[in-house]
Formats: structure tokens, sequence, C-alpha cells
């Protein structure tokens, strides 16, 4: 039997998007404001883009709008 997931951190900016697969990513993705992105998303789906590949890409998406939305950073002082 699998144990269970450890709780989550409330610290944690990343803590919505980890567990989730594709299909979870990309309704999340859509929550930040990410439609567009999200729709570019599928249409690699559709072309045939390995599933690997897409879900990197958009883990790493979804986190750096996280961060953003968490003011982990700001982009304005670069």
């Amino acid at each position: 039997m699998a144990a269970p997931p450890p709780p989550r951190d409330p610290d944690d900016p990343l803590a919505p998007a980890r567990g989730l697969g594709i299909d979870g990513l990309l309704v999340l993705l859509e929550q930040l404001d990410g439609e567009e992105e999200a729709a570019v998303v599928r249409g690699a789906i559709a072309a045939g883009v390995s599933p690997a590949v897409v879900v990197e890409e958009l883990q790493r998406e979804v986190e750096r709008r996280l961060l953003r939305t968490a003011r982990f950073y700001d982009e304005a002082q670069w």
C-alpha cells in the first residue's frame, strides 16, 4: 500500500502544483490567467509532442506563475 502524500507546507508557493498531471496543471494554468498558454499546450499534445516534454514545460510555466502570484520575486528588480 502506498504511503499518503506528505502534508502541504503552507509556506510553499509551489504546493498547488505538486503532484498534478497534465490535466490538473492545465486547469491550474488557466486559473493563473494562462488561457492562451493552455491552448498552446493542448495544441502541442494534439500535434504529438511527447507527454514528458509537455509536462516538464507545463510544470515550469505553472511554477513561474505561482511564484509571481506569491510575489516570491519581483521581476521589476531585474
